[in-house]
């Protein structure tokens, strides 16, 4: 008993430490979770916003250059669904369709309640319907690991980063770092 009290009076400031990462690290992953989820709650927008990269990006929580190349993706395609409901303005058919797709509701198409990074319902004052659009965004920056096998049966693990065109990995043997490799795509589909 007394060797373990040692050990933790011994150990004290490292377990301190450890712990307080471990609740900085549970504190932002909570925020992230936080974040992520309003983000992908439905927004409802106005034809002429959906035409703003401004207005479009603010809603959206994106940049004005995604919300452009949204802009420019959505005049291209068609929406996911085109959800009609009994309502006495298109604002309110909207705020149903947004409620109805949070709630996963089945009574709205599939395409509308599956998972997204946005999704946009867009009033159309013109046709006198709702719009659905589902939003993936570019994901440019990724973390990796994994194991790196060689022919003479040695095992590294490997972490790394990737940007769009460009990856880089560092191989380790435990804590010892063996190598390197970078890797850019040369074909994209």
């Amino acid at each position: 008993m007394d060797t373990i009290k040692q050990l933790i009076k011994q150990y004290m400031p490292v377990i301190t430490v450890a712990l307080l990462v471990l609740l900085v690290l549970a504190v932002g992953l909570l925020i992230n979770n936080h974040i992520k989820h309003k983000q992908e709650q439905p927004v409802i927008l106005k034809q002429e916003a959906a035409k703003n990269p401004k207005q479009l990006g603010n809603a959206l929580h994106v940049s004005t250059k995604e919300a452009q190349q949204i802009i420019t993706l959505k005049e291209r395609s068609e929406p996911v669904a085109t959800y009609r409901v009994n309502a006495p303005t298109i604002h309110d058919a909207a705020v149903i369709t947004k409620n109805a797709i949070s709630n996963k509701s089945p009574n709205v198409p599939k395409l509308a309640t599956e998972k997204s990074d946005r999704t946009a319902v867009v009033e159309n004052d013109e046709a006198q319907k709702v719009d659905v659009y589902k939003i993936n965004l570019d994901k440019p920056h990724s973390i990796l690991a994994g194991a790196t096998v060689m022919n003479n049966g040695e095992i590294y693990e490997t972490i790394g980063y990737e940007d769009k065109r460009f990856e880089g990995l560092a191989h380790f043997k435990g804590s010892e770092f063996k190598g390197a490799s970078a890797l850019v795509k040369v074909v994209r589909w």
